[in-house]
């Protein structure tokens, strides 16, 4: 049993992780003349966006991209950075049947890059699915799909990444209330070709003008921002496990957490958490969150993801930044290359690859050993053609359970976190800040610390609500509430 230890510091603010969020919040509250206490359960900053390193290697946990859809957040990392947040071609290609075709019309042409056969069989598939779209209404969103594109193009450019990406098939989701067919029908097999190929816009390629990424990695930003904030003298606790917290009827929350079985109890009259909200409410006291009759979570509580790094000792064999894998023959769901991001991520004349899985939290690939699941990996990046065995010099795996790597805004709408979100923002003192979207997280985190600095907890709750989707009309009215 652990010793306890009932803090007499009161700090006004204690952010509770050291991610986009919460560091964007210490950092504005240090920078306000507030002093929080930063409390982060592991031993480095950024959380889901930190850089793990390999013999002179700098990696991102997967795929990771970093949006400026949000000005202010745009500009606290162009300052950050400097120089480092260095502009990178964004390409991305699907992985279907051994070849990579272009997400893009940039690339190899309007065709982008699929041979003569596949625009034969997509064309006459594309008028089958015009054709039954006629007759009818489609009854699931594979069917929209299939009759909207044909099911060539889907399967090339989406079906099957996005079905591991979310977890479920398409055949399982209802269609959504839009007709199939479009006004092209009948303009033409290249109309209509480039409209069945603009269905990949609706996957990896944004249609953000211009990308940047850290040339140490996405860790390198956060790293910054955490150095800014311990100039300023704001304090970071490192290996703090969050175990409770209580509002109390006065005012204020106390926080209780352990360090290497050392429990303390901390009292502050603001909690600031990025925790996932389903974290944060089995924090919360049972009294509270036993009473009500909550809606069962969701499948997607149960998601994992898992991480197969592969270092090679010659140059990365595709241009691309990351390869959506639709071929439903491989268990693998995307592929990134980190030495498509440029900067210094992968030493010269060498390869890093993230061979990511999108998995149930039962997937069988998740019982076997690292190294089965490195030979898994590396034998389907073999069989694309991606790799050859004999260039392999190190690799490395990670799993990350209950995380779900399709957590966009959308994903967060399910029925049980719209409860949880209701029940939390109830709680005057705690602003949850945990956002899909590193940008996003980062202007929650701002929000909560303006609002604190203002005492307008409306401000917040008005802009960063969590059950709506935020554009930059939204962080502007924002700025100007707080």
């Amino acid at each position: 049993m652990g010793s306890r230890n009932v803090s007499l510091d009161t700090p006004q603010t204690i952010v509770i992780g050291a991610g986009p969020s919460g560091l964007s919040a210490a950092l504005t509250l240090q920078q306000g003349g507030h002093a929080p206490v930063l409390l982060e359960q592991g031993q480095h900053v950024g959380g889901m966006m930190r850089s793990p390193r390999w013999q002179g290697f700098t990696l991102d946990l997967g795929r990771k991209e970093l949006y400026a859809r949000f000005p202010e957040i745009d500009q606290l990392w162009r300052a950050a950075l400097g120089d480092d947040y260095a502009p990178y071609p964004h390409r991305v290609g699907s992985l279907y049947d051994g070849r990579i075709v272009e997400m893009s019309g940039a690339y190899r042409g309007r065709t982008r890059g699929m041979p003569v056969g596949w625009l034969a069989r997509g064309g006459f598939d594309l008028s089958r699915g015009w054709m039954a779209s006629a007759r009818r209404a489609p009854k699931t969103y594979e069917e929209f799909w299939h009759f909207r594109v044909g099911q060539t193009f889907a399967r090339i450019l989406a079906q099957g990444y996005w079905e591991k990406f979310r977890g479920t098939a398409w055949a399982d989701i209802a269609p959504p209330d839009t007709n199939p067919v479009d006004q092209t029908m009948g303009a033409g097999l290249l109309a209509t070709a480039k409209n069945a190929l603009a269905m990949a816009a609706r996957g990896g390629v944004s249609r953000q003008v211009a990308w940047h990424h850290p040339g140490g990695g996405t860790g390198q930003l956060f790293e910054r921002l955490a150095a800014q904030y311990t100039a300023l003298g704001g304090r970071i606790v490192f290996g703090a496990t969050v175990t409770a917290l209580e509002q109390d009827p006065c005012g204020g929350v106390t926080v209780t957490y352990d360090i290497e079985g050392k429990t303390t109890a901390q009292k502050a009259r603001h909690v600031v958490s990025s925790m996932p909200i389903e974290r944060l409410w089995g924090a919360l006291p049972a009294a509270r969150t036993d009473a009500l009759d909550l809606p069962a979570p969701g499948p997607e509580a149960q998601r994992a993801v898992l991480l197969v790094y592969l270092f090679l000792d010659v140059p990365h064999q595709f241009p691309h930044a990351w390869l959506e894998v639709n071929d439903p023959t491989l268990l693998c769901g995307r592929i990134t290359n980190f030495g498509a991001f440029g900067g210094r991520m992968v030493p010269e004349g060498k390869a890093a690859y993230c061979v990511e899985f999108f998995c149930d939290g039962q997937a069988r690939i998740l019982n076997c050993t690292p190294e089965q699941q490195i030979e898994i990996a590396t034998s389907e990046l073999e069989r694309a053609g991606l790799l050859a065995r004999a260039n392999l010099i190190g690799a490395h795996v990670l799993h990350f359970p209950r995380t779900n790597a399709a957590a966009s805004w959308r994903e967060q709408q399910t029925a049980y976190r719209t409860a949880l979100f209701a029940e939390v923002s109830k709680l005057s003192s705690i602003y949850h800040v945990n956002r899909p979207g590193a940008d996003w997280a980062s202007l929650s985190g701002l929000q909560a610390a303006n609002a604190i600095l203002m005492n307008d907890r409306a401000a917040f709750d008005a802009a960063a609500d969590p059950t709506r989707r935020q554009n930059d009309n939204i962080a502007a009215s924002a700025r100007s509430a707080v």
